[in-house]
């Protein structure tokens, strides 16, 4: 796959939440972004400083619009052979909850509300493994209506063994507001990142303009 080579500086006091006279924290130098492909196979990854790492897809029929993937990212269990273990992801909110499983939100394809992605890249120079989560701001708007979006960001993380946590969990690096108002969330993703990702992890490229 070829690697596009991109500078990501993300963090802002204002995308923090910082108090007034806060300085912000160094922002994180992403580089080197390459999408994985998730299609409906499970998909191992070896990432650098880690153990094998297994994206799984699922789909969720509800017979209408509103179904949805979910992806159970897991580990080998280091005790227990032939098990795996969840990788959790934190919530964005500081302190917030850790979340099992993974969830988009295609609506009908044409008009995504939320997408979910993985990359390789470099943050500060070292290997890592990403996490993106893109979601239109619908703050009440027709689903099929353009509004804006935002992009979470999150990094593969060795936890310290705290009682609650896993292993590994993704961890939140930055968060950056879409510069486009759009009807789908990876044409929002597109935007903010100049990574052309794939359409729900699958073979196509983004849907390129919302419908007219």
């Amino acid at each position: 796959m070829r690697r596009t080579a991109l500078k990501i500086l993300l963090c802002s006091a204002v995308a923090l939440g910082l108090p007034k006279g806060h300085a912000a924290p160094t922002a994180p130098r992403i580089t080197e972004i390459a999408p994985i492909l998730i299609g409906n196979s499970p998909v191992t990854l070896h990432p650098k400083g880690f153990p094998a790492i297994t994206v799984t897809p699922f789909w969720r029929e509800n017979g209408n619009a509103w179904g949805y993937h979910l992806y159970a990212v897991t580990t080998p269990d280091a005790e227990q052979p032939g098990q795996a273990d969840l990788v959790d992801t934190q919530d964005a909110t500081p302190n917030g909850p850790l979340t099992d499983m993974l969830s988009d939100s295609p609506h009908t394809g044409e008009d995504a509300i939320q997408t979910v992605h993985f990359a390789t890249a470099r943050v500060n120079g070292k290997s890592s493994l990403l996490l993106f989560i893109a979601t239109r701001d619908m703050d009440g708007h027709p689903v099929p209506q353009p509004s804006p979006a935002h992009v979470r960001i999150y990094q593969l993380t060795h936890e310290d063994g705290e009682p609650g946590t896993t292993a590994f969990t993704f961890r939140p690096l930055s968060t950056i507001a879409s510069p486009v108002t759009t009807c789908h969330a990876d044409i929002a993703l597109r935007a903010a990142t100049k990574i052309p990702f794939a359409t729900w992890n699958g073979p196509h490229e983004p849907v390129p303009t919302c419908p007219q």
